[in-house]
């Protein structure tokens, strides 16, 4: 059976929602970004601004000097998250499965559904029209046989518009593509092999193509096959849903940049309860746990560390976290984001936890205080379940702000 992958998007999609309320602002202007801190970045830019030079990660003042007429506007995560989930219902109705992979961005498994609604294009538009109607806002669609394909047949349209590539059709519709223009590229080549293919003069995808794989090989090593493979339009990578995706990943940026250890560590805290509290939710636990983060100039310093037994407790993982902290934040320049990940998932061994000893005191108390820090955690899930996410929070998580 052929697959029928689809992809929807909404692009600038904090912008989308302010101008959904606001009509005035549909053709001005404006970006998200962190106020009233002048060295803060901006997170989304419209076309008006982009026309103006603005681009995404632009400190506010000199957004504000390139685009004076610019308005600025603070994001709204609870909004963007409320919108999101909303939109995952419309999918639900269409698609068997579906993976988000962003605020308002969502991979569709439409494989086999034909015989209920159709062809995946019908299906597609009418995923469309359900957005349009019930939440007034636009997106654009791309259709394929593949997830690469879908997603990268977005880049050609705009909003409502939808771009179809036919069955047998993928390496011609990808051979104009710049290899920069693939997503997440410097995930499988380092800047160093794209620098050779510029050498190579391989600077599109069909030009890659048309290349031997051995001859890949031998300046990409293990990273030609998959390349390759994408240049002809070829990915396997199956549509995922969010409880078998195979990590977590959540990154912050702070706004302004922090030095201070403490504060930091209180972000990543709130950042590591967001992560434990969708595990506990999927009733997975992971078993290894990797921290990213990125100084203000532009430095990465990357560390892992495996988790040995599996857990989705954040009082077990963050000690954890802190010394990965520590690791990665040797260089004492300011940080500007911090991304945490968690992967290597299994089902939990023992989900009532451990039996309390009879005859070790000490052992016994330090499990029933566990238990007790494990029930605050399930109280506090409840409450935020109920009343949002940032309906209650702890005191170290309150010490600094962050977009």
């Amino acid at each position: 059976m052929d697959r029928h992958i689809a992809f929807f998007q909404i692009p600038s999609f904090e912008i989308a929602l302010v101008r959904r309320h606001e009509s005035a602002l549909r053709s001005r202007p404006i970006a998200i970004g962190t106020l009233p801190s002048a060295r803060a970045c901006l997170r989304e830019v419209s076309q008006e601004a982009s026309e103006d030079g603005v681009r995404t990660g632009m400190s506010v003042e000199l957004a504000r000097r390139l685009c004076p007429r610019m308005q600025i506007f603070p994001p709204n995560p609870i909004q963007a998250a409320a919108v999101h989930q909303r939109l995952q219902h419309i999918m639900a109705e269409y698609a068997p499965v579906w993976e988000p992979v962003g605020p308002g961005h969502v991979f569709l498994d439409l494989t086999g559904t034909q015989r209920l609604f159709g062809p995946a294009v019908d299906t597609a538009m009418r995923i469309e029209r359900e957005v349009i109607r019930r939440e007034r806002l636009t997106g654009v669609l791309g259709v394929g046989t593949n997830k690469l394909v879908s997603r990268v047949a977005t880049t050609l349209v705009q909003p409502p518009q939808l771009c179809e590539v036919r069955p047998g059709l993928e390496p011609t519709f990808m051979s104009p593509f710049s290899i920069f223009s693939l997503h997440n590229i410097n995930s499988i080549l380092h800047n160093i092999y794209l620098s050779i293919l510029e050498d190579l003069n391989l600077r599109t995808l069909g030009q890659i193509a048309e290349t031997p794989l051995p001859y890949l090989q031998l300046v990409l090593g293990p990273s030609a096959a998959t390349l390759h493979g994408w240049a002809r339009g070829i990915d396997p990578s199956p549509v995922l849903p969010t409880v078998q995706q195979p990590c977590l990943e959540q990154s912050i940026s702070v706004s302004p940049d922090e030095i201070d250890d403490e504060r930091l560590l209180g972000v990543l805290y709130r950042l590591l309860e967001q992560l434990c509290r969708t595990l506990r939710r999927q009733h997975r636990v992971c078993r290894r746990l990797r921290l990213t983060v990125r100084h203000s100039d532009h430095v990465e310093a990357s560390r892992h560390q495996p988790l040995d037994p599996g857990t989705w407790w954040e009082s077990e993982i963050f000690p954890h976290l802190r010394t990965l902290f520590f690791r990665c934040f040797r260089r004492r320049v300011r940080l500007q984001t911090m991304t945490v990940r968690l992967d290597h998932f299994e089902s939990p061994a023992d989900p009532w936890g451990p039996q309390l000893l009879l005859f070790d005191a000490e052992r016994s108390r330090a499990l029933a205080q566990c238990a007790r820090a494990e029930r605050l955690t399930l109280a506090l899930d409840r409450v935020r379940d109920r009343f949002g996410a940032r309906a209650i929070q702890r005191g170290r998580t309150l010490s600094l702000k962050e977009e």
